[in-house]
């Protein structure tokens, strides 16, 4: 089986080169410069804000695909897997031991808290409106990293939450309109 190309005659090459070089020769600035200018004053700032912005991201971006992961990096990594939330507590033979209590009314931000294998933390809500929130976040302590989410509630109570874990974490409880007391415990 043979097969040929029919290759395109030198005079249609030197035809279609000839039709593109008027375009190519045309200056797009001008063009451009035109339309720019006929842009209203806040549409030529927005342009050039978003167009800041996509710069700054695209840079960012490109920083961080070059830089390595750090021992930070890995640290998040490592704390982010290692919490999980269990069912219950663990082993009936072990005592609880408190680690650190907290109580007020609002929003806080707890110091940090080390805790060994498995922990929990316990809470009590007294709403004093029907429009009561209460919620309490636990973040790593390496890097602000959201790990869970302990408690969220829009009645009053108490309960508790398990969870499986080492590490070195936070917590931040979010309240309105009532009364809390937030503890963490560490199984000894």
């Amino acid at each position: 089986m043979t097969t040929t190309t029919n290759p395109v005659p030198h005079k249609l090459r030197k035809d279609d080169t000839i039709r593109m070089q008027p375009w190519l020769r045309t200056p797009a600035i001008p063009f451009a410069k035109a339309w720019w200018q006929r842009q209203p004053k806040q549409t030529r700032t927005g342009l050039a804000v978003a167009a800041v912005f996509a710069l700054a991201g695209t840079l960012s971006l490109c920083a961080s695909l070059g830089r390595p992961a750090g021992q930070a990096d890995s640290a998040k990594a490592a704390n982010a897997a290692a919490l999980s939330q269990e069912t219950s507590a663990p082993d009936a033979g072990k005592v609880w031991a408190a680690t650190k209590a907290w109580q007020g009314s609002g929003a806080k931000e707890t110091e940090t808290f080390t805790v060994s294998g498995h922990w929990r933390v316990d809470w009590i809500f007294s709403p004093s409106s029907a429009s009561a929130v209460f919620q309490v976040y636990i973040y790593s302590a390496d890097g602000r990293q959201l790990m869970n989410l302990a408690a969220n509630s829009q009645k009053g109570g108490s309960d508790t939450s398990f969870w499986a874990g080492p590490g070195t974490y936070f917590l931040k409880i979010n309240s309105s309109g009532g009364d809390w007391k937030v503890g963490v415990q560490d199984l000894h």
